[in-house]
């Protein structure tokens, strides 16, 4: 026997399928295209993360853009107001979850359910993870949750498995946890480690938006505790006052006495269902719109050459959607010279390729568009520490081989082949992608002697 579904629910499955196909479009297009913003850009989280490094000096950290501050804003009004809308109707994870969940029920015919001892001990992890991850992106002032991120790793599914287990294989290894975990326990990631999901947990005590349960008119079929994907106890209270609530109103749909046994209210007043809805879907598309409106949200990321145009253009816009060519142009650097400085040969490299797709020509592991912003403030003589932080090359607990070559050690150092070429007191001329024991005899230099400059 099929199960008619209520047109809310309806809509709320098709809003949040079009999201996940969205945003996984998007991570293609920004893997294989230029001009993509990434994910990091388009995750209101961001904006939280970002949000006293902005207040204290007008500064983003480093892969947020203006535009997480605008989507956070909305989640913050849209918490408000309808405490967990967000989470229930407009997160594409939770959607991804909610996929696996299905396919769960379909192959398990049950559903599990953690002890509820054990569960609410579990449904606080949420809470300091989340002081965590903000007290360390501010001490660091970058993105330290980013190679442990579940959702960075998705976007990057289709970066290949050299991303995946190697930047972010912490995070693959979240996620493919958290979808194992769904498909027996729904929502296991919304429940107990998210961080958007602990803020807007937090903004849902303001209790503008509750559902009420009319007691008098109650059969006690517990259907609504059954539908609910956050494992919330709804027939049991007056009124369903739990954090852990996404307001995806499963449980008004499913009622079957037809008497608003079940009802949705907002600031203590009753209100239609479709009205929440429509006040929900006001909110996020009115942050949107103003987030256009203002230039500060776009889902096309300005070009290189644009910014360049408009005068505003810096060493840290350079992407790794960005190719060798466009970098060269908008900065008005010869072309060879931004090869020879970053190490890479042109011929193996070509310039229409994209930086971030260069260690897999160039046969170089791990290498980083980094290594081109380091080189490109050099050659124009602006200051730039580099994602480490330090421009100098850091040597401790490396080690100099033969078989490496000028370009790779670079690489490992965070440094440009001109510095390490005055670091060892080699010709200008050398040859950067050659191995060095390869070139010592021409060149007159010893290995022993260039591991000592190395630690000097």
């Amino acid at each position: 026997m099929v199960t008619k579904i209520s047109m809310i629910q309806l809509i709320r499955r098709i809003t949040l399928g079009v999201l996940l196909v969205g945003m996984s479009l998007l991570a293609f297009l920004h893997q294989k295209m230029q001009g993509i913003p990434a994910i990091d850009a388009l995750d209101p989280f961001g904006g939280l993360e970002t949000l006293m490094k902005f207040v204290a000096g007008g500064e983003f950290v480093r892969r947020i853009e203006p535009g997480n501050i605008v989507l956070f804003g909305g989640i913050v009004i849209l918490g408000v107001v309808l405490s967990r809308f967000f989470c229930g109707w407009f997160c594409a994870f939770g959607a991804l979850q909610g996929v696996f969940g299905w396919i769960g029920k379909k192959l398990f015919r049950k559903r599990f359910i953690i002890p509820k001892k054990i569960d609410r001990v579990l449904r606080f992890v949420k809470y300091p993870l989340l002081v965590v991850i903000i007290a360390h992106t501010w001490v660091a002032g970058e993105l330290v949750i980013r190679s442990r991120d579940p959702l960075a790793a998705f976007a990057h599914l289709w970066a290949g498995p050299e991303a995946l287990f190697s930047e972010f294989a912490v995070g693959t290894v979240i996620l493919l946890l958290v979808m194992i975990l769904s498909a027996t326990y729904e929502r296991v990631f919304c429940k107990y480690l998210c961080p958007l999901g602990a803020v807007n947990a937090i903004l849902g005590r303001i209790p503008l938006f509750r559902i009420k349960r009319s007691e008098s008119t109650c059969v006690s079929c517990a259907k609504c505790d059954h539908v609910c994907p956050m494992n919330v106890d709804v027939s049991t209270g007056h009124a369903v006052d739990s954090a852990e609530c996404i307001a995806c109103m499963e449980c008004v749909t499913a009622c079957p006495t037809k008497k608003d046994t079940l009802k949705t209210t907002l600031a203590g007043k009753t209100v239609k269902t479709g009205t929440i809805v429509i006040v929900g879907f006001a909110i996020f598309i009115a942050a949107a719109l103003i987030g256009q409106a203002t230039g500060m949200l776009h889902f096309v990321a300005p070009t290189l050459q644009s910014k360049a145009e408009k005068g505003n253009l810096k060493v840290e816009d350079i992407k790794g959607s960005s190719t060798y060519e466009a970098v060269a142009e908008s900065f008005g650097i010869e072309l060879d010279r931004l090869y020879r400085e970053v190490g890479i040969d042109r011929k193996t490299v070509p310039a229409d390729t994209m930086l971030k797709e260069t260690g897999k020509l160039a046969g170089i592991e791990g290498f980083e568009a980094d290594a081109v912003r380091v080189a490109v403030a050099r050659i124009i003589g602006v200051p730039y520490a580099g994602e480490s932080g330090n421009l100098a090359a850091d040597t401790s607990g490396f080690s100099l081989e033969g078989t490496m070559t000028i370009a790779e050690i670079a690489n490992a150092l965070n440094s440009t082949t001109g510095d390490i070429i005055a670091k060892l007191g080699l010709p200008a001329d050398i040859p950067v992608d050659k191995p060095l024991r390869d070139l010592k005899d021409q060149y007159g230099f010893s290995m022993p002697e260039l591991k000592e400059k190395i630690k000097e």
